[in-house]
This record gives C-alpha cells, sequence and structure tokens, in this order.
C-alpha cells in the first residue's frame, strides 16, 4: 500500500510496534519498499532490533534526508546508511550498546559529508570521541548526552567549520577543554555532568553565547568569552575570589557559580551586568554586606545568595530596584536588622526565603499584599525570551528546596511554587492575619522564632497550602477550627509552642504524627493520647486490679486486645483459606462466586453507562 503512494515524502510510522506487525524474515517483509519520492522517514519506539535493517532500507535513493530511528533496541547503524547523503539522524534511547567510533565509521560515507544534525542522547554509546568526527564537516549540531563516553575532549571537534551546537553533557569525559580556535561558530556548549578539569584561562576568540559547565571538577579561572549570554560553572571546586572583570560579559544573562568554594566580596564590575536575569551564587562563602553594584541589574528576576557569610542589612532599595524578583532567597547567612516592608511591591515575588539569618522585629503585614502569591497564575515557570531557542534549548530554572524534611529539585514546576521561609531567626510579634490571604501561597515556614499570639482564626481559607510549620514559637491559644477544611495540607507542625484546647477533628490533622504537635501541654485529643476533658468514651476503668492512679491496668487492656485480636484473626484466616486448600469443591465454588460477582458488576455497569448516553443522545 504504501509503495503505491508514489508522491509521499514524510512517512511517520512511530510507536507503531513494527517489531509485532512485520516480521523481518516473513514474505511481506521481502515485498516491502518505499516511494521513490520519500525524504523522511520515522520509526521511533517500534522495539526494532538490527535485524530489521535488510527489509526495512532497501534504500538506495539519496533523496532521503531525515531519519528518526529512536526508541528501539539498535546495536549500530549498517554501513551502506552512510550512502545516503542523510541531513539529520535520530538515534536516541536505543537500549543497545553501541561503539561510538564505529557509529562514525559506518556513517563515512556520503552522510559524512552532508550530516548536519547527529542526535543520540541516552543509547548506550561508549568509547571516545574520534578523530573521525572532523570528517562530518557539515554537522551543525552534536547532541550526545547521557551515554558513557569517556576520554578526552577531541580539539577536532572546534575545527568542524559549521557546529554552532555540542551537547555533550552526562558522559564520562575528563581531563583539559582544548582552547576553541580559529573562526570557530560554536554557539552552544553543554559538557555538564562529567569530570572535566581545566577551562582554558585565555580569552576564547569565538562567538560562544551558552556554556553550561556545572557539575564537573574545575579548577582555575573564569573563561574570558565577551560574547556569553549564559555561563554555568556550579558545582564544580573552584575557589578564591572571582576577578573584577564583569565589564567584558555585557551580554551575559545568566551566571550560575553556585555550589563552589568562592570566597571574598562580589565584584563591583558586576553593575556593568544590565542584562542579567539570573544570578545564583548559592552554597560559597562570600563575604560583605548584599553588593550596591546589583542595583544595575534591573532585569534581575532570580536571585540566590543563599548559604553563604553575607551580612548586614536587607537594603530597602531592593523594592524599588529590583522589580522583576520571583526568586529571592538570602538563606544561610548572617543578615540582621528588620525585614524591610519595601519587599511588598514587588508583585512578581513566588519565593522569599529569608531563613536562618539574625533577622529581628516583627513580620511585616504588607506581605499579604504580594501580588503573585495572592493571585492564580497559569503560568508554569519564569518566562524568558525566545531569544534563548536559537542556542539550542530553552532556558528553565531550576532551585532545591528543603521540603518536608528532604531536599527536592524543582526546575519546570518552579512558577507555581508560592513559598515564604523565615525560619530560624530571631522574629516576635505576632502573626499577622493579613498572610492568610496569600490564598495561593503552598508553603509557609514561620518556625524557630520568638512569635507570640495565636495561629490566625481565618487561616482555613488559605485552601492552596500544602506545607505549614510555626514549630518552636511561643505561640498561645487554640488550633483554630478552619484548619480542619485545610483538605490539601500534607505538613504540618506545631510543636514546641504554648498552644492548647482540643485539635480540630478533620480527616487532615488527625492523620500527622504526633510529634508535630507534642511541646504543647495544653494541647488534647488524636492525635495525642491525652484526653480532652469530658471525653468519657475515651476513660477505660482501672484494670486487673490498678488503682486510677498511672494508668497501668489501661496499658495491660491494650496489650491484650491486641494480642486476643491476633490470634482471633489468625484463627479465622486459616479456618476460612485452610478449608478452600483441602477442599477443592469448595475452592471451586468459592472463586466461581467471585467471577460471578466481578461479571455482574461489569454487565451492570455497562448497561448504566449505556443508559446515559441513550439520555444525553436523546
Amino acid at each position: 500500500m504504501i509503495l503505491n503512494l508514489q508522491k509521499l515524502s514524510v512517512l511517520s510510522l512511530d510507536d507503531c510496534d513494527l517489531s509485532q506487525i512485520i516480521h523481518p524474515y516473513s514474505h511481506s517483509a521481502a515485498n516491502f519498499s518505499f516511494p521513490p519520492h520519500i525524504s523522511q522517514i520515522y520509526l521511533g519506539n517500534n522495539n526494532l532490533n538490527s535485524s530489521m535493517y535488510h527489509w526495512l532500507f532497501p534504500l538506495t535513493s539519496n533523496r532521503l534526508e531525515t531519519l528518526d530511528l529512536s526508541g528501539n533496541k539498535l546495536d549500530g547503524i549498517p554501513e551502506y546508511l552512510g550512502n545516503l547523503c542523510l541531513g539529520v539522524l535520530y538515534f536516541d534511547e536505543n537500549s543497545m550498546p553501541v561503539v561510538f567510533p564505529d557509529l562514525l565509521k559506518n556513517l563515512s560515507g556520503c552522510t559524512s559529508v552532508t550530516l548536519e544534525l547527529l542526535q543520540a542522547q541516552s543509547s548506550q554509546l561508549t568509547g571516545s570521541i574520534s578523530d573521525d568526527i572532523q570528517k562530518f564537516s557539515s554537522l551543525e549540531a552534536l547532541i550526545l548526552s547521557h551515554n558513557k563516553l569517556n576520554g578526552s575532549i577531541s580539539e577536532k571537534l572546534w575545527k568542524l567549520p559549521n557546529l554552532f551546537r555540542l551537547d555533550l553533557s552526562s558522559n564520562y569525559l575528563k581531563g583539559a577543554i582544548p582552547k576553541i580556535k580559529g573562526k570557530s561558530k560554536i554557539t552552544f556548549i553543554n559538557l555538564s555532568n562529567n569530570s572535566l578539569e581545566v577551562v582554558p584561562s585565555i580569552a576564547w576568540k569565538c562567538s560562544v553565547r551558552r556554556i553550561d559547565m556545572s557539575s564537573n571538577n574545575f579548577h582555575g579561572p573564569i573563561p574570558h568569552v565577551p560574547s556569553l549570554c549564559l555561563l554555568d560553572l556550579s558545582d564544580n571546586s573552584l575557589t578564591g575570589e572571582i576577578p573584577d572583570c564583569f565589564w567584558h560579559f555585557k551580554q551575559l544573562r545568566v551566571l550560575k557559580l553556585g555550589q563552589n568554594n568562592f570566597s571574598g566580596r562580589l565584584p563591583a564590575s558586576l553593575k556593568y551586568l544590565t542584562k542579567l536575569e539570573v544570578l545564583y551564587l548559592y552554597n560559597n562563602s562570600f563575604t560583605g554586606e548584599f553588593p550596591l553594584s546589583l542595583q544595575a541589574c534591573k532585569k534581575l528576576a532570580f536571585l540566590d545568595l543563599g548559604a553563604n557569610k553575607f551580612s548586614g542589612y536587607v537594603p530597602i532599595w531592593i523594592g524599588e530596584k529590583l522589580q522583576s524578583l520571583y526568586i529571592f532567597r538570602l538563606s544561610s547567612n548572617n543578615f540582621y536588622g528588620t525585614i524591610p516592608s519595601q519587599l511588598c511591591p514587588l508583585v512578581n515575588l513566588t519565593v522569599l526565603d529569608l531563613s536562618m539569618n539574625n533577622l529581628y522585629g516583627t513580620i511585616p503585614t504588607c506581605l499579604g499584599n504580594l501580588t503573585s502569591m495572592v493571585q492564580s497564575s497559569d503560568q508554569n515557570v519564569h518566562a524568558y525570551s525566545t531569544y534563548w531557542e536559537y542556542f539550542g534549548d530553552s532556558y528553565v530554572d531550576h532551585m532545591t528546596f528543603n521540603w518536608q524534611g528532604s531536599i527536592r529539585e524543582f526546575s519546570s514546576t518552579l512558577g507555581l511554587m508560592k513559598s515564604i521561609d523565615l525560619s530560624s531567626n530571631n522574629l516576635t510579634g505576632i502573626i499577622p492575619d493579613e498572610l492568610t490571604d496569600l490564598h495561593e501561597l503552598i508553603t509557609l515556614n514561620l518556625s524557630m522564632n520568638a512569635l507570640l499570639g495565636g495561629i490566625p482564626a481565618n487561616i482555613g481559607q488559605m485552601t492552596n497550602l500544602l506545607h505549614l510549620d510555626v514549630s518552636r514559637n511561643n505561640l498561645s491559644g487554640n488550633i483554630p477550627l478552619s484548619m480542619s477544611q485545610m483538605s490539601s495540607l500534607n505538613y504540618l507542625d506545631v510543636s514546641y509552642n504554648n498552644l492548647s484546647g482540643r485539635i480540630p477533628s478533620g480527616t487532615q490533622l488527625q492523620s500527622f504524627e504526633r510529634s508535630r504537635y507534642i511541646g504543647n501541654e495544653g494541647l488534647c485529643g488524636p492525635p495525642l493520647t491525652k484526653y480532652c476533658p469530658g471525653d468519657k468514651e475515651l476513660e477505660v476503668t482501672p484494670f486487673l486490679g490498678q488503682s486510677e492512679i498511672g494508668g497501668k491496668g489501661i496499658d495491660e487492656l491494650e496489650t491484650w486486645f491486641y494480642i486476643g485480636g491476633a490470634i482471633g484473626f489468625a484463627t479465622g484466616f486459616w479456618i476460612v483459606c485452610g478449608t478452600l486448600i483441602v477442599n477443592r469443591r469448595w475452592r471451586n465454588a468459592f472463586f466461581h462466586y467471585f467471577d460471578s460477582l466481578k461479571d455482574w458488576v461489569y454487565v451492570k455497569m455497562m448497561v448504566f453507562i449505556a443508559k446515559l448516553q441513550r439520555g444525553a443522545n436523546a
């Protein structure tokens, strides 16, 4: 049938399970052929193995430009494919090991001259990037991430005259990165998650716009590339002070140097980064006050200075100068003073983390006006300009949180993460009622402060709240009844306060561990074992001669209750199951009954659905 479609140019057979439909040695396979004008063939996710090559490709036409073999079980590529003059080859997610130098060798015919895109992500590629790569003179994009490639990066890569995108991330590459020489067109470089060690210290004379070398073993200086728009050197072993040379990086939009061993003050030349949108310096040893040079970075949207040694006041100019902020983290530093009310006009702010500092004073009531935490948003991630698409990938922020006792990373859903964390400071005063107006807030952590008063009575209107921690304060009064309506809440900690009264009844509040309520002498009711006054149905008469003082009789009663229950369950279980095991006729009748019951339920459901459909059509 396909052969009769003489003008067919694009054939997509993705997810057709071809390995089951056409056996490679069947009569239909022997007669299988393609129309003469076919230019694109997509065969992804078909469980094909290498035996399919002899019937699937009786191809000799040079018209074929794009071939997609992704998501199969191929252990390589036959040599004759190299004679097809392919322009695009997809070989992603093949589950069989493939030696990369052999793959290049089998593509060394016409394809080596015409191939523009070679993409083989997550394909069990092994071996090194051999010098044969220099034969692919038309190659524009080489994407080999998430494989098992080893050895060093060949300088032949930089000599490919048309290469603009290189992605070798998540492999086992090591050694130094060769210096880019000549008139290279390379624009996008991703070498993250390898074991590379040395970056050339001399300026790169090239047009590189995006460099991601995170999660390696780099040491030494920051590469000098004036054309850069994105530089990610996070999670390496970089040390010392950052050189004061950022006037060379005026195009920079994303700077990520987090999780290194940098120290000292931030350079004043940061003020030249007027296009900067992301600054990620988390987990270093930077010192000094909040950098005044950031006043000039008015496009900053993501600012993470957490886990450093910064000190001084939180600047009052942030709300005026950095109005685009949606992520603002200063956690685990030595900032002191009050929380400035000038943060409240940050209408885009979705994450505010000032935890683990030395802040004091009261919580500003105007935080209840943070627009992005009040109003719902369909935006899933922070939207950067489509400018990034040209350079290979759209850029997506990511950030780690201490989420319910474990460290989790958020990326594509970061824009939906609405969070306030003011924990581990010296804050006093009450929890402002205005905070309960933040209807879209996901997590609120006010623990380990010196807050007074009660939990706001209308906190139940925060229906999207998943995480609430007000532990280790001086809160008093009852737990508000409205909290029993917070059906989304899956983490709650009110321990070590002065709360009193009955824990409101509600499936959520009773499901939390007792440890989340301890340290409040006046609290009573489930899940605590302390009964509230008037709970007569829970009072147990002393048993086995024990006095009313001490409660040992209750413990013995509970022990015998569980022992009796266990014996009764075991006896009943073996009476039923033992009979079914020994008596075959009873066993057959038993399972026949359940089969009949299942069929009856199924028929009733189908009849009911049919009635609904007829009613809808009528």
